[in-house]
């Protein structure tokens, strides 16, 4: 009966995940904070319909590494190297003061000196997912508050690496001496860099061979081998599954596929990441909120304090304003993903008790549940005692990692013979094009000819926004498959509702259905031919030229209708 036992866990985390996540998301509040709800209304602690978390938390532990594999998709290091202001400078100081800060206090508390430091650790890493959907939501990706923030919070990832290494060291450093505590760490690191040198060499050979057979389910399940072996790989070389798939991710950021990849993975990793953020709401204990409300919400409240704090001083030190240094402490306030795993790790490790452990969760969750009301209280305050955000300073620019594609330019989905036609008369006209296309021959010859392409199916809302639809002038869908053009036109229209959409099809059936979901023109081949043909036999019979295109586009606005009328007899 254990697996209907699973089936019947899984079965409740959705069922209340659901309508919870639902509600908190009409109130605009991120999902993340309704996962977490969710997890202590069935958690033992709460209504007990779970009493034994194990078996969702070991569902929990894939959402971890498919979350980490695609945050590590994104962690281009071409884009690091760009804000390395920002990064190694503002984000290594806000790192390096926070726990500096936070192990003195866990110090002055009675904590060891390697506890204190642990503690700086999970203090000092905030949620990449709730400060992206708190950015994205209000349109402030681009802006300097913003890009203060996700310049410390792509520090804080990165230094999810050494602190993961380092805490097998600090929880030796009371029974091992210095030299072998450095044997140990070099250990790491020599694993962690033949990893990398194979996995530079072999996971770009691997996808290459895999993409050729240009089918969908053998990519997707390539993957999500590369992700799930990688983390299982790692963990039998002494790495953490976490980390191994964190720098997979990394390995891969720059290929040509990742935009692709991100697009196959994503709906794996939403499933599983947010189980793993209701196993963590699982462990939330209640009676911890009951019986001493001051410490937990005192807890929370100096977690968020200190941490704001500390990214006021160095935004600050880094020429910001006050009112852009208010806005980005308070986006960064709350507790990360990253800092639940560390705190496992450190319970594994004996750095933590298991009630301070519980504290911790219970303080955390606070955090995040109170981050988006706190971005908000921080607009307010900012905008009474500063004044209105000056005009573009929220405005969205630049979110889009690696080159910003071009504004008023066109997208052209497919290259075969027509979508090239339309790109060689585009280019004549000077008019800027970004390519999609599914052949990574093609892929590679256009970039070796300096063109914008990109591999990715269009079908997907993660490649359509890397080649900037909603900045686009039009889109062109040039492709054989009806299903994908109908997928393709719904999505961008959604994405874009006033972007003039140009679709070839080969079957005058779809003409009413593409118009249907936002298709300003649609060419279709069955029928274009057999007008191109009526028009010169029209010709030969003496009708003017202006006559016959008007009698053209009589029947492309009526659908075809008159050539797809049968005569009876006939």
């Amino acid at each position: 009966m254990h697996e209907f036992a699973i089936l019947r866990e899984l079965l409740i985390v959705l069922g209340v995940s659901l309508p919870v996540t639902y509600l908190l998301q009409r109130l605009r509040v991120p999902t993340v904070v309704g996962f977490l709800l969710a997890g202590v209304l069935i958690g033992p602690s709460g209504l007990g319909l779970i009493r034994d978390p194990e078996s969702v938390r070991e569902m929990a532990e894939i959402g971890v590494v498919l979350l980490l594999f695609v945050i590590g998709l994104k962690f281009s290091l071409r884009e690091l190297l760009r804000m390395k202001a920002l990064v190694l400078g503002a984000g290594g100081l806000q790192v390096a003061l926070t726990i500096a800060a936070s192990a003195g206090i866990g110090w002055y508390g009675g904590y060891s000196p390697s506890q204190a430091v642990f503690l700086g650790f999970l203090v000092a890493l905030s949620s990449t997912a709730i400060l992206l959907k708190l950015l994205e939501d209000r349109g402030e990706l681009g802006s300097p508050q913003g890009r203060l923030s996700v310049g410390i919070s792509l520090f804080q990832d990165l230094a999810v690496i050494p602190m993961i290494l380092v805490v097998p060291l600090l929880a030796s450093a009371g029974t091992a001496s210095w030299g072998e505590a450095a044997l140990a760490l070099a250990k790491s690191l020599g694993v962690l860099g033949g990893f990398l040198v194979v996995a530079q060499f072999l996971y770009p050979w691997f996808l290459e061979r895999v993409v050729r057979a240009r089918n969908r389910e053998i990519f997707m399940l390539a993957v999500v081998l590369v992700a799930l072996g990688t983390a299982y790989l790692a963990s039998l070389a002494g790495i953490s599954l976490a980390l191994g798939a964190f720098l997979a991710g990394m390995v891969i950021s720059e290929s040509e596929y990742s935009y692709q990849i991100v697009s196959e993975i994503t709906p794996f990793r939403d499933i599983f990441n947010s189980i793993f953020f209701v196993s963590i709401g699982m462990l939330v204990d209640l009676s911890h909120w009951w019986s001493e409300p001051a410490a937990a919400f005192g807890l929370a409240a100096g977690i968020v304090g200190l941490k704001a704090l500390v990214v006021v001083l160095v935004a600050l030190a880094f020429g910001f304003g006050l009112r852009i240094s208010l806005l980005a402490a308070l986006a960064l306030g709350q507790i990360g993903e990253f800092s639940f795993i560390l705190a496992q790790a450190g319970v594994e490790h004996r750095l933590i008790e298991g009630a301070f452990f519980r504290q911790f969760l219970s303080a955390s969750a606070l955090t995040m549940a109170l981050s988006p009301f706190a971005v908000l209280l921080s607009h307010a305050f900012t905008g009474r005692v500063f004044g209105p955000q000056p005009a573009g300073e929220g405005a969205e620019a630049g979110a889009q990692r690696g080159p910003a594609p071009a504004r008023s330019h066109v997208i052209i989905v497919g290259y075969g013979i027509n979508g090239r036609n339309v790109a060689n008369l585009l280019r004549e006209m000077d008019v800027p094009t970004i390519i999609l296309e599914l052949n990574p021959f093609t892929i590679r010859r256009l970039r070796e000819a300096g063109e914008w392409a990109i591999f990715g199916d269009a079908v997907r809302r993660p490649v359509l926004l890397q080649a900037g639809v909603k900045q686009a002038r039009a889109l062109v869908v040039s492709i054989p498959d009806p299903g994908s053009c109908r997928q393709i036109v719904a999505q961008a229209k959604e994405l874009n509702p006033s972007l003039p959409i140009l679709v070839r099809t080969r079957y005058v059936g779809e003409v009413s259905e593409l118009h249907r979901l936002g298709a300003e023109e649609v060419v279709a081949e069955e029928f274009e031919a057999s007008l191109a043909l009526a028009g010169r036999l029209m010709a030969l019979y003496g009708m003017a030229e202006e006559e016959i295109e008007k009698k053209k586009e009589s029947i492309r606005q009526e659908d075809y209708r008159l050539l797809r009328e049968e005569r009876k007899g006939i």
